[in-house]
């Protein structure tokens, strides 16, 4: 049977089971945890504030998202963007112009009962040592909701290749050729580590390359017992046609 939440909630705060505050909190962690609880534990922390904790994925990640990633990133590369933005969008890839419901619960949700530590966790990726040093606390705050608004989403705005386990803080334009923009928030994206590991300072074919090389050296050497082409694996982007 279909529960609505807020009803719910309504009922208990009216039966004097919840308070108005309780029961913000208790969706607010709901939220934090529906939109970021693949890639951080979410629990309680002093102050009754949400603490964030990255989850180990060493061994969790899925082979197939993991090379899919890295020829979707091959194709991006090559081809453009795979991903359309739709009318609405911004010409910088900064995501959607106007705020969705989903988008505004997980920012009021984080606004309300983050942690300073929890902030920080969401706020770093993507950074150099030494960045968060005397950032103000709003402009911590933003960093952390627009990077979990991207997690949230679930795929790579420029590749569409899905978030899975194992995510670090890529740039949308590297920092060596664009230190001016190394901060800016819109220019860190969640981006595979293998794809973000690859990519380092490179660009052009450079980071073709690489990423070709990534791409191989993970789905194994030639010889491996029993190894099967991937051009035979079902599930796989092809470079330029997509799913075939």
């Amino acid at each position: 049977m279909y529960v609505d939440e807020n009803q719910a909630y309504r009922a208990l705060i009216d039966e004097g089971i919840l308070t108005e505050k309780t029961a913000r909190g208790l969706r607010d962690f709901a939220t934090m945890q529906d939109e970021l609880g693949d890639h951080y534990e979410v629990s309680e922390v002093r102050g009754g504030k949400a603490g964030l904790k990255r989850i180990d994925t060493r061994g969790m990640t899925d082979s197939t998202d993991n090379l899919n990633a890295l020829l979707m990133a091959i194709d991006t590369e090559m081809n453009g963007p795979i991903v359309d933005h739709r009318p609405g969008m911004s010409p910088e890839v900064q995501g959607p112009v106007q705020e969705t419901f989903g988008n505004r619960r997980l920012r009021t949700a984080m606004e309300h009962n983050l942690s300073p530590g929890g902030t920080s966790e969401l706020a770093k990726p993507g950074l150099r040592a030494g960045a968060m040093a005397g950032m103000p606390d709003e402009q911590r705050m933003a960093r952390a909701i627009g990077y979990a608004q991207k997690i949230g989403q679930g795929y790579d705005p420029l590749t569409g290749s899905r978030l899975t386990m194992g995510l670090d803080g890529g740039h949308i334009f590297p920092h060596h050729a664009y230190p001016n923009l190394s901060t800016s928030d819109f220019n860190i994206n969640p981006e595979n580590k293998y794809v973000n590991r690859a990519k380092g300072s490179r660009e052009g074919e450079e980071l073709i390359s690489s990423l070709t090389n990534a791409f191989n050296k993970k789905f194994g050497p030639v010889t491996k017992p029993g190894r099967v082409p991937y051009s035979r694996m079902a599930g796989l982007w092809t470079v330029g046609r997509g799913f075939v």
